[in-house]
């Protein structure tokens, strides 16, 4: 088709259209709701066909002679409350349409919550209240009850009216905490923060424990030296100092039993503590080459030069110990220590010589490692990963 029979067509089908529009005529595109499956699509539509009908239902009450009813608040928070106390709360329910509202408490979330409507029966006009009670009992923080109320209002045939709060708790103990790291062979610290809502003070009587040579000192703060628990409007704080001694390098952990005795109580209260904590191995590596996980990548290297890389060797102990290289692979390596200008440093240097034999060693069933340590004793000792290649100069 030439470029003006082109020009033509599209001429043809503009006219066709405007004349289209000029004579009335339109077309009808239907979209799909955005973000609703193909499967919802039912549902979706029987919703919103639902609360159109409410909607309208809501507009035409007066003339349709319905009852409407309008509570001005569904909730309440009781904020903080003291344990075994019992709090109630009036919901307003009006009757803002043209017939007689009826209201029935059909149930509630617990037997605690009572739900008494002031008059089941509302005029036009009229309005009433609905208490709820709720008994806090022992129950400690957070809790909601809900009062379903049933109407004969067609655009709104149950209202869930919902009390909150929170109960104060008598003694606040944390189940875990966590130790800070340290060295081998010195003393691990873990600070706790026990609170109480009700009292303005407590007594730490006694702490037991496994974990090596536990010491632990106890000593009420300022409630505004800890910001932390703002939001649970502590009336008092009892920092809990714990240290043990760190033996081993690795993880560790153990269990406390802090036993607590509160005011107007005659039996200590026990409650058990999960703490952790890691030492540091007692040599530890340091270079920009070393990955924490894969080592020392050196890549492939050919053997008709000298290859030589350095690390720094730090030891976490305080004792007057010999280090040395304890075990080298793959044996091509050459792998020597010696002091540095800092006195817990020493300088590790790995050297491959040249005309070193061809040696592959970046395999996962074929890898070298460094150990270095203490000769007399390698649970002072630690190790690292070497990956590579050495191959032989094709030149």
């Amino acid at each position: 088709m030439s470029v003006t029979a082109k020009f033509l067509l599209a001429g043809v089908l503009l006219a066709s259209v405007f004349g289209a529009m000029s004579t009335g005529l339109a077309t009808i595109v239907s979209y799909a709701p955005f973000g609703v499956a193909p499967s919802q699509r039912a549902d979706y539509e029987e919703q919103v066909a639902l609360i159109k009908r409410r909607e309208s239902l809501r507009r035409n009450s007066k003339e349709m002679g319905l009852p409407q009813a309008v509570v001005p608040a569904l909730s309440y928070d009781f904020g903080l409350v003291d344990p075994h106390t019992t709090a109630t709360h009036s919901f307003e329910i009006r009757n803002q349409g043209a017939g007689p509202l009826t209201l029935d408490v059909a149930e509630t979330t617990c037997k605690c919550t009572v739900g008494n409507a002031a008059s089941n029966v509302l005029l036009p006009g009229e309005s009433t209240t609905i208490d709820l009670t709720w008994n806090t009992g022992k129950k400690a923080e957070n809790y909601e009850q809900i009062a379903r109320v049933v109407t004969n209002d067609p655009t709104r045939k149950v209202i869930d009216l919902s009390v909150t709060g929170v109960v104060k708790s008598k003694l606040f103990v944390p189940e875990n905490g966590l130790f800070r790291t340290v060295d081998a062979g010195e003393q691990a610290t873990a600070t706790l923060f026990l609170h109480s809502q009700l009292h303005d003070e407590f007594a730490v009587v006694d702490v037991e424990s496994d974990l090596p040579g536990l010491q632990w000192e106890a000593k009420q703060v300022s409630v505004s030296s800890q910001p932390s628990l703002n939001d649970r409007s502590p009336a008092s704080v009892t920092e809990l100092q714990l240290n043990c001694l760190a033996q081993r390098a690795g993880k560790f952990s153990g269990e406390v039993k802090v036993q607590v005795l509160l005011p107007g109580q005659a039996e200590l209260s026990e409650h058990v503590v999960q703490l952790t904590g890691r030492v540091h191995a007692p040599i530890s590596f340091h270079s920009p080459m070393l990955h924490s996980k894969e080592g020392l990548d050196l890549g492939t290297l050919a053997n008709d030069a000298d290859h030589e890389f350095h690390l720094v060797v730090r030891k976490h102990f305080s004792e007057d110990r010999e280090l040395a290289v304890l075990n080298v692979e793959p044996k091509i390596l050459e792998v020597s220590i010696e002091p540095s200008h800092q006195e817990s440093d020493y300088r590790l240097t790995i050297r491959i010589p040249r005309g070193a034999d061809s040696e592959i060693f970046n395999l996962d069933q074929k890898r070298g490692y460094i150990q270095v340590g203490d000769p007399s004793n390698q649970e002072f000792s630690n190790w690292f990963p070497v990956i590579g290649a050495v191959i032989a100069n094709a030149n």
